[in-house]
């Protein structure tokens, strides 16, 4: 590949990168995540390169309740039995579809992502108030696996309480969505990114549980996503 510029307009010469990374935070409507990418530019409109998410997915059932006993304890979600995260590794491709005409303005580019999707399911714990063979009241951390919660629940226990219990989940995602960089400098990157995501497990992901004769579960996440990222493009 050659590399040069390419003219926009009569005052705006845009040089032709050969690589660059950026990261940034993806909210979306079921979490949120940190993202990274690596990208190798084809020409002076396309590049491809590899894409991280580390992510946080949510149920939509998922609204903590507050403890009414002691709030020196998390809240917690009635029927919750796992928290739910994911590591998305994928090959990403990306287009300028309207290139900037100067300085300051925007580029508009179509971005699509894919690859594998690695979930994490980690039990919930929940710190509960029992009653010693005393009569005293006591502190216990319990593991929450269904049916009715004890009666008297401080809250969630420390997150990493129950991390040597992490099961896989492993899955495919694939996100579509547009990419508009307003970034001045012409060898950085300041965008914001928008557009529609699916994660597919290959099992159902029991987040909650679920009683007889219901289906709160499931294995296939269709979300909506706005990201904000930064980055840098090089020419070695």
């Amino acid at each position: 590949m050659s590399f040069g510029q390419i003219t926009t307009s009569a005052d705006f010469k845009r040089m032709v990168y050969e690589y660059g990374y950026s990261g940034g935070l993806n909210l979306s409507s079921s979490g949120y995540a940190l993202n990274g990418r690596y990208f190798k530019y084809v020409d002076g409109y396309n590049l491809r390169g590899f894409t991280l998410d580390l992510a946080r997915l949510r149920h939509p059932k998922e609204v903590s309740t507050q403890s009414d006993q002691i709030n020196n304890y998390r809240g917690f979600v009635v029927g919750r039995m796992n928290a739910f995260f994911t590591a998305r590794m994928g090959y990403f491709w990306e287009r300028i579809v309207f290139d900037k005409t100067d300085r300051g303005t925007i580029s508009i580019n179509w971005v699509n992502a894919g690859g594998l999707s690695l979930g994490l399911l980690k039990p919930i714990h929940l710190v509960v108030e029992e009653t010693g063979p005393d009569n005293t009241f006591r502190l216990r951390t319990r593991r929450y696996q269904g049916g009715p919660f004890p009666a008297r629940v401080r809250g969630e226990a420390n997150f990493f309480v129950g991390i040597d219990q992490l099961k896989l989940h492993p899955g495919v995602y694939y996100k579509t969505g547009m990419n508009f960089d307003f970034q001045k400098r012409d060898d950085r990157i300041t965008a914001l990114e928008g557009g529609i995501m699916l994660d597919y497990y290959f099992k159902e992901v029991p987040i909650f549980h679920e009683e007889p004769g219901t289906d709160v579960n499931w294995n296939l996440f269709f979300q909506f996503y706005v990201s904000f990222n930064y980055g840098t493009k090089k020419i070695d």
